[in-house]
């Protein structure tokens, strides 16, 4: 009887355990360090992108000769320095239109702003008011030098989840939020890897603000190991304390971050 008691009692605890376990949403994404796959398709990294393009679809433009944009996905890819194979894809979860973009903080568009933008942050906003410079201004954002076809962001971002090793990751989180989901996954937590060179130490950190990477990788600790490397580098980029996009990269021996 005192068996049969305990038995129940521990069924009783791991049900109330798996429940408050949170339960992982349907994703289009598998994101890990050994595979990554789209609609239970396996992504071709190492490939040319006309095989990207049997999965995606044709892709909406081209930026500067090696990036292929799929404008209403929210995703690029990006082809190697050293061929015309694809070795990164990045998901975006901010992008022009997004409050900063149109603020001019995202890393792809620093400086680029709005009007209303502007208007807000500047003393003298009556300027802003003159008809010239409001002409001058919407036209460099519509169809000059500051046009939404000149910048690497898609049209529109990725508002789905991410499956990234079994924790889910959507856009609006934030470095917290995502490393609460990987600790009820049971996954190390991403920190902070320091290669922004503002003259502050802050690897391994997971409450800095800085702009830059978070990841689980800690480097490798010598030629070799780089030289053997074939993996997919998983990272979150922040910028202003937000998530803009997670960046894949498939290394095969080359550097772990490509500036």
């Amino acid at each position: 009887m005192k068996q049969l008691v305990i038995l129940l009692l521990s069924t009783m605890l791991m049900q109330c355990q798996s429940s408050k376990k949170e339960s992982m949403p349907e994703t289009d994404f598998y994101i890990s360090e050994h595979s990554i796959t789209y609609k239970n398709q396996e992504l071709p990294f190492g490939k040319p992108v006309t095989e990207w393009v049997k999965i995606f679809g044709k892709y909406n433009r081209v930026y500067q000769t090696s990036v292929y944009i799929w404008d209403d996905l929210g995703i690029y890819v990006s082809e190697s320095d050293k061929n015309s194979t694809i070795d990164e894809l990045h998901i975006l979860f901010m992008n022009l239109d997004s409050p900063l973009g149109e603020m001019g903080k995202l890393e792809q568009a620093k400086g680029r702003e709005t009007l209303e933008s502007i208007r807000k942050r500047n003393d003298y906003s009556e300027l802003y008011n003159d008809k010239d410079i409001i002409k001058e201004i919407n036209n460099s954002l519509t169809t000059g030098s500051d046009a939404p076809q000149n910048f690497i962001y898609p049209f529109k971002i990725y508002t789905k989840s991410l499956n990234i090793e079994g924790a889910q990751v959507k856009e609006g989180m934030k470095v917290s939020d995502i490393n609460k989901k990987r600790i009820a996954a049971d996954l190390p937590v991403i920190k902070y890897y320091d290669a922004d060179m503002n003259n502050k130490h802050e690897d391994g950190s997971v409450t800095t603000l800085s702009n830059g990477y978070f990841t689980t990788f800690n480097g490798f600790d010598n030629d070799e190991e780089r030289s053997k490397a074939d993996f997919y580098n998983i990272m979150y980029r922040q910028t202003e304390g937000e998530i803009e996009y997670i960046r894949i990269v498939n290394d095969k021996g080359q550097e772990y971050f490509k500036f």
